[in-house]
This record gives C-alpha cells, sequence and structure tokens, in this order.
C-alpha cells in the first residue's frame, strides 16, 4: 500500500462522507446527513486525516488508519473503509470462508460486491476503521428506558450546594444574635430593676446596640449572596429551559404559539420560589429548635405554647393544598389559553380584519379574561387568608404566653423576666413560620408550573 495522500480534494471528501454515513448508519449513531457533506465542503484545505477525523465529529465516530502491512482480515474489524489506487472508496463489510470478501463502493451502496480477497488487497491504497464514538442507543427503547425525573429543577437549582453553607452561616450568626434582646430584657426585669443598677442598663443596652448593628450587616450580607445564588439558579433553569424547548420534535411543539410562550413564562414564579424566597425560609426553619431549646431553659412551663401554634399555623395550608392544586391548573390553563389568543389575534391580524372577525374574538377575550381574573382571585384569597392566618397565629401567640405565665408569676413558678423573655421569644419563632405559610400559598402553583415545560 501506498503512502497516505496529503490533500484531499472534494470529490474524494464527499465519497468519504458518504461512507462514513453508511457506517455511521450501521452502528445506529444519529447524525445529520446534511451537516456531514456540509463539513466535507469546508474542510477540502485539510490533509485527509485531518479532514477525517474532523468529519467524524459531526457522525459520532473515531477513526483511525490502518498499518499497510497488516493483511489479516476477520469478521471482527469490519465494517472498514478502503480507497482503491484508481481512487474509489469502498466498504468492505463481508468475509468468508472461501476468502472472499463482500464490498459496497460509495458510487452503489445499494449494490454489494463480492471478489477475492488477495486481488483486492493488491489494489488497496490505504484502509480506515470507523467506530462508534459512544455506545449505540435505538431511539425506540430510549425513551422507555430513560427513567423521568421529577426533580430536575431542584437540582439544577442546588447543583452547586457549597455556598448555601455561608447562607446557613449567616442565619446562624443572625438568629443567635436575635437571642441578645430577648435576654436582655430578661435581666432587666429580673436584675436591673429589682437592684435600681443603671451601669448594668447602660452595659446591657450598648450590647444589645452592638449585636444590632452585627445583626443588620450579616441580613444584608445574607440577602446579597442569596440574591448572587438565585441569579446563578435563574440562568441555570432559563438555559435549561431554552435548550429543552429548541430539541423538542415537531409532533412535540404545542400547536399555539401563545400557549406554549405561556407555558415557559409560568416558569417565573418556580425561579422566585426556588431561589430567593425559599431559600431564606428554609435558612432560618432549623433554628426553630434552637429557641424551643433556649425557651426550655428559660421557662420550662412556657416551652410547650410556640410548637402548638406552630401547629395550627401551618395545618390549614396543608390541608388545603389539593385546593391551591386545583386552582393553580385552572390558573395556568386559563392563561395559557389568554397569551394563546392574544398572539395568534396579532399574528393574524390582517386576516381578522378582512373575515371580521373582530367581534368574535373579543368576546372570547372577555370571557377568558372573566375566568382568569375569576379564577386569580379565589387563588389569591385563599393564599392571603393563609398569611393573614399565620400573622394572626403569631400576634396571638404572645399575648397566649402572657396570659399563661402571668399565672405561673403569681404563685412564684417564674420570674417576670422569664415570662417577658419566653413571649418575645415564641414570637420570633414562629416568625419564619409566618412565612413559609405564604410559601405554601405559592407552592401548588410552582409546581404546576414545573411540571409543565420540565
Amino acid at each position: 500500500m501506498s503512502e497516505q495522500p496529503q490533500r484531499s480534494d472534494i470529490p474524494h471528501l464527499q465519497d468519504w462522507a458518504n461512507a462514513m454515513a453508511f457506517v455511521a448508519s450501521h452502528y445506529r449513531q444519529s447524525y445529520s446527513p446534511g451537516t456531514l457533506h456540509a463539513a466535507a465542503e469546508w474542510a477540502t484545505q485539510k490533509t485527509l486525516p485531518d479532514a477525517l477525523k474532523h468529519l467524524c465529529r459531526h457522525a459520532g465516530l473515531h477513526c483511525q488508519f490502518l498499518n499497510g502491512n497488516d493483511r489479516k482480515m476477520s469478521a471482527w474489524r469490519l465494517p472498514l473503509v478502503v480507497q482503491l489506487k484508481d481512487g474509489q472508496i469502498g466498504i468492505i463489510e463481508s468475509f468468508d470462508l472461501h476468502n472472499s470478501v463482500g464490498i459496497r463502493f460509495v458510487k452503489e451502496l445499494t449494490l454489494l460486491s463480492h471478489c477475492p480477497l488477495d486481488s483486492l488487497l493488491d489494489e488497496i491504497e490505504f484502509t480506515v476503521a470507523f467506530r462508534p464514538a459512544s455506545p449505540e442507543k435505538d431511539i425506540r427503547t430510549e425513551s422507555y428506558l430513560t427513567r423521568f425525573q421529577p426533580d430536575w429543577l431542584r437540582k439544577i437549582v442546588l447543583k452547586d450546594w457549597r455556598p448555601y453553607t455561608h447562607v446557613m452561616l449567616a442565619s446562624l450568626a443572625i438568629n443567635i444574635l436575635a437571642l441578645a434582646g430577648i435576654l436582655f430584657s430578661m435581666q432587666v426585669y429580673d436584675r436591673v430593676i429589682p437592684a435600681q443598677s443603671y451601669p448594668t442598663l447602660y452595659v446591657l443596652f450598648s450590647g444589645v446596640l452592638i449585636a444590632a448593628v452585627f445583626n443588620f450587616v450579616l441580613k444584608i450580607t445574607r440577602g446579597h449572596v442569596t440574591d448572587l445564588l438565585g441569579k446563578r439558579g435563574d440562568i441555570r433553569i432559563s438555559d435549561r429551559v431554552f435548550g429543552h424547548a429548541l430539541r423538542l420534535k415537531n409532533t412535540a411543539v404545542p400547536r399555539s404559539t401563545g400557549s406554549f410562550i405561556s407555558q415557559i413564562r409560568e416558569l417565573e414564579q418556580v425561579r422566585e420560589m426556588m431561589t430567593s424566597t425559599m431559600m431564606t425560609v428554609i435558612a432560618d426553619l432549623p433554628f426553630f429548635l434552637l429557641f424551643q431549646l433556649v425557651l426550655f431553659i428559660v421557662s420550662p412551663w412556657l416551652s410547650w405554647i410556640a410548637p402548638v401554634a406552630t401547629i395550627l399555623m401551618l395545618l390549614p395550608g396543608l390541608l388545603l393544598q389539593k385546593k391551591l392544586a386545583e386552582l393553580a391548573n385552572k390558573n395556568q390553563h386559563e392563561s395559557t389559553l389568554r397569551n394563546a389568543i392574544l398572539v395568534e389575534s396579532i399574528q393574524g391580524l390582517p386576516d381578522i380584519k378582512n373575515d371580521a372577525g373582530r367581534k368574535s374574538l373579543s368576546a372570547t377575550m372577555e370571557q377568558l379574561c372573566g375566568d382568569y381574573c375569576g379564577i386569580g382571585s379565589s387563588n389569591r384569597k385563599v393564599t392571603h387568608g393563609l398569611v393573614s392566618w399565620g400573622m394572626s397565629i403569631q400576634n396571638l401567640l404572645y399575648a397566649t404566653v402572657v396570659a399563661v405565665g402571668a399565672p405561673l408569676v403569681i404563685n412564684g413558678d417564674i420570674t417576670t423576666g422569664a415570662m417577658v423573655a419566653a413571649s418575645m421569644l415564641s414570637s420570633r419563632m414562629v416568625a419564619p413560620m409566618t412565612a413559609l405559610c405564604g410559601v405554601l400559598g405559592s407552592l401548588a402553583a410552582g409546581e404546576s408550573s414545573e411540571s409543565k415545560p420540565g
């Protein structure tokens, strides 16, 4: 066999592209014939080895030039692509015990020619082996073997969870510093006022001021870090959803452009819920147990009230999830129809004017807007009710602790400072739960939006 040619020309490179397409189809590789032949047009100035490696990337293959002294033939090594001395490109795809090979020439791929191996070897200029770059896949079974991942959104947002440790550390410091004002009130009622010690009052108050300054700085820093993490998660979600939309098959794309746009826009609720809002609430939830421990140390007699109030606060939100999910699905359905009619009306405005269809479309849009506003009003009513319920429980909690603690103070079981500290600490404990009530109100809408485009 002679040496490899150093430059490729257009006819031969197109023949090589046809041969590679045949081999790629043999290995069931996914490729675009048009892209492969277009790449062959642009690779005419490369050497043949470089051009073939470039084309392999478009066909999902790897290639290797075989040694000219290697004359061993085996079915395990097939198919092989050869170029003969007269310039023809052929694909050897079979070999039998009678020393005969089956070869297809790219000019007549539908025909299989048979010839003796010895006579063919004398005419071969060089041989190239093409093999798949990845294991072959069958598109008919791929959809059944690929498991749907309902948590795809969480994996994207929490792909890099390490920065969230900074948010947790900041939340730890913020919640510990929040105890300064509570302990200050307890010490003032129990020690400063009975002893009438002004220096102690000034020292304790200066400590509370320092804690307030650090608390403010940490909250600003935590908010900045949370926004940065939310921005990164937002970018990843947008990239995933937009890339998924571009890869959709024509049969999977909704016929209505407006409904398709509406489905993608629904992810705005999910982004807000999964990034800034929910992360701040989740970061504060573990410290409920910390405050419960401190409350038990300060006043064991009053430590049971806050957990009971928390259960009463969250129970309606959990029980109403089914109703909220129904309202969210109806709201999304009406929003999709409204956006579909709006976009398609603008696209077909000349036809609508010619066909005098403005009145019917206006009536349809008016009906959809009425349904959408009605469902949205019901959804907001439930969500607002949950938030108001949580705030009412939080406000009532302070009075409940005082009402339960006053007889204990009268009987001498606890001090006045312990009662005041317990009431303040209980209100501080359930503050994240009030925010969680709002999250529960929007959770159903977020899950509905996540399930549509994902």
